[in-house]
């Protein structure tokens, strides 16, 4: 048994290395605004990709919840919030796209954050593939915003759902939440912009069954991911905890076929590299939750400031508010 207990730990910590390594092709924190506006974010280095490449800008403004946030869901979901589904996609769509194995390998294989995204998809179509490079890039990207990040980010949110209903008062800004993997934007308070997940009233019917690897795109994308169950959340202390935060995350799951038309090569690349690889910590998240759950969620038992899945600035004290042993569930 302590053997087991052994591995399991030292497993863990490699997990957790690799989150902060320092690998030239690892997301970094986005530089903030002139006040710490909040998540733990993971994005490419500037200087990963052409210079001319503008990955976002993140603007704090005093503004409403965008409309599109308020828009009914789709019920059920199209999406099955499983790490087989997103690999099922992938497998599809290196079969209708020749030149692209390198790429398909790429999203296959278990996680590695060392991924020179850039490269890998301006050698993409030199082995003999059809179609222009411009159109595959498109296509890998649409791939990526309109399939993977949604089902790895429902497959994140049962596993939250999971985690908060156990440990009813754990800390809110727990790092391997889907939502914490940009910084989250604040209104003129500097408040986290949140939406509630509340239950389907109004529903959007399902759209036609379309293909995975073509998917159009959902207007109403994030509130389809972050419904609530019927019924509800078991308690408030869930369904606070349950509300998504906005982030740049979000604008990646609403990018139009216009939109993506009007980058450069250059931009294209950077922006498809840029989300490659947040999809990729957000499979490597999941992968954490799921052993933990396996686990009794263990790795979050006593003190807030001691966890190391925590956010920083929760330890210190800038958003608990009361007690820091808010890991502890109240059972």
């Amino acid at each position: 048994m302590a053997h087991t207990s052994r591995g399991r730990t030292a497993r863990r910590t490699s997990l957790a290395q690799s989150v902060t390594s320092d690998s030239p092709y690892t997301p970094h924190a986005t530089p903030p605004p002139t006040r710490r506006s909040g998540a733990g974010t993971r994005g490419v280095r500037q200087d990963n990709i052409d210079s001319d490449v503008q990955l976002e800008v993140v603007t704090v403004q005093a503004t409403r919840i965008p409309a599109h946030y308020s828009l009914p869901p789709t019920v059920p979901s199209p999406f099955e919030g499983t790490l087989e589904a997103s690999l099922d996609a992938v497998l599809d769509w290196g079969s209708e796209n020749a030149g692209t194995q390198c790429v398909v390998d790429a999203l296959l294989q278990p996680v590695n954050t060392a991924t020179n995204w850039p490269d890998l998809l301006r050698t993409m179509d030199l082995n003999g593939g059809s179609g222009s490079k411009r159109a595959l890039l498109e296509s890998f990207l649409f791939l990526v915003t309109r399939t993977l990040l949604p089902e790895q980010i429902a497959e994140n949110r049962v596993l939250m759902d999971h985690l908060y209903d156990r440990k009813k008062q754990l800390a809110i800004r727990l790092v391997l939440r889907y939502d914490m993997l940009r910084e989250w934007k604040m209104d003129h308070t500097w408040h986290p912009m949140a939406v509630a997940s509340l239950p389907p009233a109004n529903v959007r019917p399902p759209e036609p069954i379309s293909s995975s690897t073509h998917r159009a795109l959902m207007p109403n994308i994030v509130s389809t991911l972050i419904v609530a169950p019927v019924g509800g959340w078991t308690t408030h202390a869930v369904r606070e905890r349950m509300k998504h935060h906005i982030t740049a995350l979000d604008t990646y799951l609403i990018l139009t076929d216009g939109e993506v038309a009007g980058w450069s090569g250059d931009i294209l690349v950077g922006m498809a590299s840029q989300i490659a690889l947040q999809w990729q910590w957000l499979r490597q998240n999941n992968e954490v939750l799921e052993e933990m759950e396996i686990f009794g969620w263990e790795d979050l038992e006593g003190r807030a400031d001691e966890c190391e899945w925590i956010a920083d600035d929760v330890k210190k004290g800038e958003w608990s508010k009361g007690s820091k042993k808010a890991v502890v569930a109240e059972e």
